[in-house]
């Protein structure tokens, strides 16, 4: 009796040393090392007992589930600090920072690149040479991504110190979130600063030379003159080419567009049959001559003003040929719609013979109780 007693004392304190453990009460090697005390005490107080064989019976583990649940629920609900947090969102910023930065500049030079170079050559607009600039950049994001993010960590900056269950928060999400948003925009708001460094009125020089250069022998090239000389209070603008629709209109929009007031106007036939030749005088906002520097800006305004009715034209001229083919298809399906009608009348007519012929073989009696059902 005093053996059993002596054991369930012993077997109670190891039960209560685990208890403790599994709350965090007590460290593992603590518990395990009291729980091998505990066991080796029970051994030596039953050891001096009588030789009789022990029979005890070993109770079964109780695990304090609640005191577990309540530690874990602890540490989840614990939110990280707003030091943590800070950290966190800055992580998160730089390297968008990096990439917003390479994505506009990439886009922006690549899309210049190929709007002086393709564009020109094949007569591409510039939303889409931007376009294939944003493939370009877009496909630099994903070789340099990586390089991105080593480049950021060699910088310095110490990760937060979350836990599994604070990184699964909402709210650190939201903060990452927020970091990469705000990285991207700032990156993207300096790389505009490359347009400081970049030509835009090339391309459009480089268009309008093309196609003058390119309509030198055509019948539909404009030629553009500006001068000086000719009168010492005003600017005499000169403009010949193929007689359009709409030409004189376009050309005085544009002399209004580029800020300069229409003195006098003549218009004429020009030397090869169907050109006309425009003679334009104008000054600029102070009343005298438009600046040497600015006279090749206002004949370029004025050469691609040149080619708008020259579109018209063209688009004029495909209308035409497809109102040809819209008339030349409703003839078809009229002709159609005539033999379709002529067939069915000879159907119809067909039908109503070969009737007659079954009726009039028909003997009389027969055709007298039909026609009187």
């Amino acid at each position: 009796m005093h053996r059993s007693a002596l054991a369930f004392a012993g077997h109670r304190r190891v039960m209560r040393a685990r208890a403790l453990t599994r709350a965090g009460v007590l460290p593992r090697v603590g518990a395990a090392a009291a729980s091998t005390h505990t066991r080796a005490s029970a051994r030596a107080s039953t050891a001096g007992a009588a030789d009789a064989p022990l029979r005890t019976r070993v109770l079964p583990r109780t695990r304090h589930r609640g005191c577990a649940g309540a530690a874990t629920s602890t540490a989840a609900a614990e939110a990280p600090l707003r030091r943590e947090l800070s950290r966190h969102f800055f992580v998160c910023a730089v390297p968008m920072v990096g990439f917003g930065l390479m994505d506009n500049t990439i886009m922006i030079h690549a899309g210049n690149l190929i709007d002086c170079t393709l564009g020109v050559t094949f007569g591409l607009s510039t939303l889409s040479a931007a376009a294939c600039g944003q493939i370009c950049s877009d496909s630099a994001g994903v070789v340099f991504g990586g390089a991105l993010d080593g480049l950021a960590k060699r910088l310095g900056l110490a990760p937060p110190r979350f836990t599994a269950a604070q990184r699964a928060l909402p709210a650190t999400r939201r903060v990452g979130l927020l970091g990469a948003l705000a990285g991207v925009i700032l990156g993207c708001s300096i790389g505009l600063l490359n347009l400081l460094v970049v030509d835009t009125r090339q391309t459009a020089d480089l268009k309008a030379r093309r196609f003058e250069e390119g309509g030198a022998t055509d019948r539909h090239a404009f030629h553009v003159e500006a001068d000086n000389a000719a009168d010492e209070a005003s600017t005499t603008l000169t403009i010949e080419g193929p007689d359009l629709p709409g030409l004189l209109a376009s050309l005085s929009a544009a002399l209004s567009a580029a800020g300069v007031h229409l003195v006098e106007a003549s218009v004429r036939s020009g030397d090869v049959q169907g050109s006309v030749r425009d003679v334009f005088v104008v000054r600029d906002v102070h009343g005298g001559q438009v600046d040497d520097d600015a006279l090749d800006d206002l004949a370029r305004a004025l050469l691609l003003a040149a080619r708008d009715p020259l579109r018209a034209h063209h688009i004029k001229a495909q209308n035409a040929a497809l109102q040809h083919k819209l008339m030349q298809l409703e003839g078809q399906v009229t002709t159609l719609e005539e033999q379709l009608d002529a067939a069915c009348v000879s159907k119809r007519t067909k039908d109503s013979v070969r009737e007659h012929k079954r009726r009039s073989t028909m003997p009389a009696r027969w055709a007298r109780d039909k026609g009187g059902g």
